[in-house]
């Protein structure tokens, strides 16, 4: 009975010494800080981020561009209050699906380096916000993301006109880039997407414009 009264107290004791070192606010000298919920340690920022970084759901991030892989799909680096940088992430956009220009097994596709010098063009070196929605990886590893040219108010997340003007999944849509491709759970924009794909058809924008020779 003493040794279990012993078991319990030590358990307060260490539960206590989290608590007190948990953060929703202040990170340590590190960079980091213990999870209130899990008691587990987690780098935010500095060199250590790289290893403990999680992508949650329906969260919006700020990031670099590093490097341009086709249309749909970028490297970034994650950026921190403090300047300091996680290292390199793949990100593939959500809801739209751009012409082939780099797979390993089928030839460049109609359309496929218009949509990836656009994506060049527009993103090269930029800081831009990227959104994610219920699902944050895809079978190959890649982060799945709306991605912002401005940082999005909470009210420009549901904003058809925000996500016209400062959205570029939409831009690629608009401009004829890219074609819709919901894959759930991820369509939280897949209505807006619709019409902004009709759009594009109607007005014989990019690769609607004519058929493939």
């Amino acid at each position: 009975m003493r040794r279990l009264r012993f078991l319990l107290a030590l358990i307060i004791v260490l539960a206590m010494s989290l608590t007190a070192f948990a953060h929703p606010g202040k990170l340590d000298k590190n960079g980091g800080h213990y999870d209130k919920e899990t008691g587990e340690y987690h780098y935010h920022k500095g060199p250590n981020a790289l290893e403990s970084l999680e992508i949650r759901r329906n969260t919006v991030y700020r990031a670099k561009v590093e490097r341009i892989v086709d249309g749909d799909t970028i490297i970034v680096s994650f950026i921190f209050d403090d300047g300091s940088k996680y290292l390199k992430e793949r990100v593939r956009m959500l809801g739209v699906d751009t012409p082939e220009t780099v797979h390993p097994t089928k030839p460049v596709q109609y359309y496929g380096k218009e949509a990836s010098n656009f994506t060049k063009e527009h993103l090269t070196d930029k800081t831009i916000w990227l959104q994610t929605d219920v699902g944050v990886k895809d079978r190959y590893d890649r982060m799945l993301a709306y991605v912002w040219l401005k940082e999005p108010s909470k009210k420009d997340l549901d904003d058809e006109a925000a996500i016209r003007k400062n959205m570029f999944n939409a831009q690629l849509l608009l401009g004829g880039y890219a074609q819709l491709m919901t894959v759930q759970p991820n369509s939280r924009y897949s209505n807006i997407f619709v019409h902004f794909q009709r759009e594009a058809r109607q007005e014989k924008r990019g690769l609607w414009g004519k058929d493939p020779e």
